[in-house]
């Protein structure tokens, strides 16, 4: 065994077995993966979207605030994250995924298992735009939560010097009806993003609907359901892509069919896409997931 694995090896024993002394330290990772065949490929193509390992540390500061810590190594790169309860509202810096609007625009229901928003046209949540940033949620008030968050516009190169991109949203529900909503408000010429979903469950079946507006360059409506029989996940997705062309909007329908393992999930999505220039596109993507 050469030096390196014996490095990473003695650092995960240590991680574990601080682990079992700390009972507010933890120690989990995942992987995630996908297995894809149809018009889109040529032949079969296999992707790995995530492999994390993850370490989490919660404590209680000397003033009475909550705090929580974490580190994340991918194949990406490192990341950490800081949380702190002040008990009016959590405040979190640090992490990479730190949009307000990130953490609040998921379809309600749906199939995609790894886009939870619009999978067409070009919506961005904002989180490569702020990167690293500071991100502020409030606690619920009457089953309503707001989030804000500001970050340095590293992505975009088309932001002047010293602006920043920011984002608010906010969920809830009102009459077992789930409403959320949101803005991505981008530094320089770009456009603004805004988000809009609703979902609402009635005799086993989740409903859901969203909305994602790329300001001038298209929004995406998405129809979506979920619902279970014989223990599998069925669910059914419909988006339609309106870019502001009728020679380039698209639409597209999907289907899943999936099943937990017990430690390992399993997804079967079939779609057709209509990109509206006479092309058609049929696919099939098994997605499968490992968590610990």
């Amino acid at each position: 065994m050469n030096k390196s694995k014996i490095t990473a090896l003695t650092a995960i024993a240590t991680v574990m077995s601080a682990n079992a002394a700390y009972a507010d330290l933890s120690l989990s990772g995942a992987m995630a993966g996908n297995i894809s065949s149809g018009d889109a490929h040529s032949g079969l193509s296999h992707g790995v979207s995530t492999s994390s390992i993850y370490v989490s540390y919660s404590s209680t500061l000397d003033n009475g605030m909550g705090m929580s810590a974490g580190f994340s190594s991918t194949g990406a790169g490192n990341n950490f994250s800081i949380g702190i309860d002040t008990g009016m509202g959590s405040v979190n810096f640090g992490e990479t995924h730190s949009s307000a609007v990130d953490m609040m625009d998921g379809m309600p229901a749906g199939v995609n298992t790894i886009t939870s928003t619009a999978s067409l046209g070009s919506y961005s949540d904002g989180d490569s735009e702020e990167s690293m940033g500071l991100r502020y949620t409030s606690p619920s008030m009457n089953g309503w939560t707001v989030g804000l968050s500001m970050g340095e516009d590293s992505a975009n190169t088309a932001s002047a010097a010293g602006e920043r991109t920011s984002s608010m949203a906010i969920s809830g529900s009102v009459a077992g009806v789930s409403l959320a909503g949101g803005k991505v408000d981008q530094a320089g010429t770009l456009g603004d993003d805004t988000f809009m979903t609703v979902g609402y469950s009635v005799a086993g079946v989740s409903l859901g609907y969203g909305n994602y507006d790329s300001d001038g360059n298209g929004d995406s409506t998405v129809l979506g359901l979920n619902t279970s029989f014989a223990g599998l996940n069925l669910g059914y997705e419909f988006e339609d892509w309106d870019s502001g062309s009728a020679a380039s909007d698209q639409d597209q329908s999907s289907f899943s069919i999936g099943k937990d393992l017990g430690g390992m999930g399993v997804t079967l999505i079939y779609t057709d896409l209509d990109a509206g220039t006479g092309v058609d596109n049929q696919n099939w993507t098994v997605y499968y997931s490992v968590g610990f």
